[in-house]
């Protein structure tokens, strides 16, 4: 009895140094640099550009032909992200607004078994904020993509979290040959049931002035929603929550993302996805309800579908014990050689 109590201990402490390795993780991960394609922004995103010049005539009567636009070229970007473990490659795609904090209690039990990579997406966590970048689900999961290939990852498991669950299934979709098998939890977009704060830094009118009243409250906030257990909501994790949005291009790259997710056009192909796909929702989830599971359970064509009680939104951290069993149900290890 004596010594399960101290091999107890010892996991308390060992999960405790997991968590805090996730605290300023700008500093225990990594970054891979590459280059984006050349903008075709919509025009909703395109800056105004100056009406095209005449050609001039000089006093000799000489015409001078205006400079001719050059084409506009690839934003080079750094992405960060957090590595562990050997095996197949799991990656981790966190939803809007968050960074790889929010696998911070999942992370290394599934590095036991996995190559896992938490990244952090363009314009989120310690990635860059590029100005070329449109922030729509289709170039998303393009910078995913891209990410892979800077990395040498031909192909990989992926874990998709709320909104992140979009640009997985976007690039199953456009890259199929890329995906493994893959973990949908809490699939959707912005829903009613989400907080005004997030509905109105989505609001075209609004979204300037909410994405500045943007405060560690207001996470606070947006997270007490987000837990089923209230104790798993520490001053610390709103912290390091509202760390990585603070800045004024972070809120920029929340906004435009919040903005152009419009998951219409996606959710008429999910049938196209051939992979196997497992979602998980919360049984407390405030956000999904089970109906809107239910839905992209019969819109995947190779999908199975399980609740996790006595959760969230959040289920990842607050039931990591649970997401790693179902994991490794649906997803077999590896053995060497094989």
């Amino acid at each position: 009895m004596c010594e399960q109590r101290r091999e107890t201990g010892r996991s308390c402490v060992s999960l405790s140094l997991e968590v805090k390795k996730f605290i300023n993780s700008e500093h225990v991960g990594d970054y891979v640099e590459f280059n984006l394609p050349a903008p075709e922004l919509p025009e909703r995103h395109a800056r105004k550009k100056p009406l095209k010049e005449q050609p001039e005539e000089t006093p000799e009567g000489e015409t001078v032909q205006p400079e001719k636009e050059e084409a506009p070229e690839g934003e080079s970007v750094r992405m960060h992200y957090v590595e562990a473990g050997t095996g197949e490659p799991l990656i981790l795609v966190h939803t809007i607004g968050q960074s790889v904090y929010t696998w911070r209690a999942a992370f290394n039990r599934l590095s036991e078994y996995y190559r896992v990579i938490a990244v952090d997406l363009l314009g989120h966590g310690y990635s860059d904020r590029p100005e070329t970048f449109g922030y729509t689900i289709e170039e998303h999961a393009e910078a995913i993509k891209l990410f892979m290939d800077a990395k040498g990852i031909k192909s990989a498991h992926f874990m998709g979290f709320s909104m992140g669950c979009a640009y997985v299934s976007q690039l199953a979709i456009t890259n199929p040959e890329r995906m493994g098998r893959i973990i949908l939890l809490a699939p959707g977009g912005i829903s009613p049931e989400m907080p005004l704060a997030i509905r109105m830094i989505d609001s075209t009118v609004l979204g300037p002035i909410a994405s500045m009243l943007y405060g560690v409250r207001t996470v606070e906030g947006i997270l007490s929603q987000c837990f089923f257990d209230l104790t798993s909501l520490t001053s610390e994790v709103a912290s390091e929550y509202y760390r990585t949005v603070s800045d004024a291009a972070a809120r920029r790259a929340v906004r435009y993302s919040l903005h152009y997710f419009d998951d219409t056009a996606l959710n008429a192909r999910l049938r196209e996805v051939e992979q196997d796909i497992l979602i998980l929702q919360g049984g407390e989830d405030k956000w999904r309800s089970l109906a809107q599971a239910e839905f992209f359970h019969a819109a995947y064509k190779n999908a199975c579908f399980a609740v996790v009680r006595n959760a969230g939104h959040l289920l990842h951290e607050e039931k990591p014990d649970k997401l790693v069993a179902a994991a490794l149900e649906f997803i077999p290890v590896a053995m060497p050689g094989e």
